[in-house]
């Protein structure tokens, strides 16, 4: 840390008009004790009686008093000045130790993603989501890791792709543990964040997905499978779902308004109910509400 004797130099060197105007008033200041009096009242000052060295004592004690209470004044300026300076270091040394763990955490995190072990995938996860959270800087980027992990162990199968076991009676389809903890902190992320753009998830295997409560808004998941998924209470506002497949996906409750690319037999081959909140027009439509009546009465039943 520097002395203050360098500190002051480098503030003296930093305002040089400063320093010409104090010397200036420090000259002036004793320029006007010597011949203060004199100026004001020369006519009755060539005396060398004790009243007139009286005059000229009391005036000359004024002007100190006047000199003193300036100078007072200029050193809280500075002491001021110097304060506000020295948390304003402080600060800015305090964001930089701040970012400099941020990028720390976030390289240890992105590391434990690329591992092959479950509990070090899943440590990863957790830390981003904490990151997320911590900084809005960061919320974007985060996002996005997140998001390539999922495409990574989520990948929708091709056609050339071997066939894939059919779930039996005492099993079903659902996505790996670390796609599965992964969606749900996306589900969960901070709103009011501004994302600039969709986050691509496109062409992804989410079957047997739990998101109940999730948000999914501004999500691309167009074309990707999610049969059987659970989303009551989710809000996928502004979610595009060109193409994606709702076979069998508990809508109960969900918020799909706004949601692009939403159609009607997409709406049929999931399960809706009257809570479900559906975009304009497909909200009145006969088929669709056939369908809720249906799914209802099967619930009761």
């Amino acid at each position: 840390m520097p002395s203050t004797a360098t500190s002051a130099l480098r503030w003296t060197r930093q305002h040089p008009l400063i320093i010409v105007l104090v010397s200036a008033a420090v000259c002036l200041f004793g320029w006007l004790l010597w011949q203060g009096p004199w100026l004001l009242d020369r006519a009755h000052l060539q005396d060398t009686e004790p009243g007139p060295a009286n005059v000229v004592s009391g005036f000359r004690t004024a002007v100190v008093a006047a000199g003193a209470g300036i100078v007072a004044g200029v050193g809280l300026a500075y002491t001021h000045l110097t304060l506000q300076n020295t948390r304003e270091n402080n600060e800015r040394q305090a964001q930089l130790t701040r970012d400099g763990q941020i990028t720390d955490r976030y390289t240890s995190a992105v590391q434990h993603l690329a591992s092959d072990g479950l509990i070090e995938q899943l440590g990863g996860v957790y830390a981003l989501e904490r990151i997320m959270r911590n900084s809005e800087e960061d919320h974007t980027m985060v996002v996005d890791v997140i998001a390539a992990f999922v495409r990574k162990h989520a990948p929708m199968s091709s056609p050339d792709d071997e066939a894939e076991p059919q779930p039996t009676e005492d099993s079903e389809i659902e996505p790996p543990v670390q796609v599965q903890v992964a969606m749900t902190v996306l589900g969960r992320r901070p709103l009011g964040r501004g994302e600039p753009f969709k986050t691509g998830l496109g062409r992804i295997d989410l079957r047997g997905a739990n998101l109940g409560g999730a948000y999914l808004g501004n999500l691309d998941l167009i074309e990707s499978h999610l049969q059987g998924a659970i989303l009551i209470r989710a809000n996928l506002q502004g979610t595009l779902l060109y193409g994606t497949e709702f076979e069998d996906v508990d809508l109960d409750d969900a918020d799909l308004r706004g949601a692009e690319g939403l159609t009607v037999e997409q709406v049929l081959s999931a399960r809706v109910t009257s809570s479900t909140k559906l975009p304009p027009g497909l909200d009145r439509d006969p088929r669709v509400l056939e369908r809720i009546a249906a799914v209802e009465q099967e619930r009761e039943g």
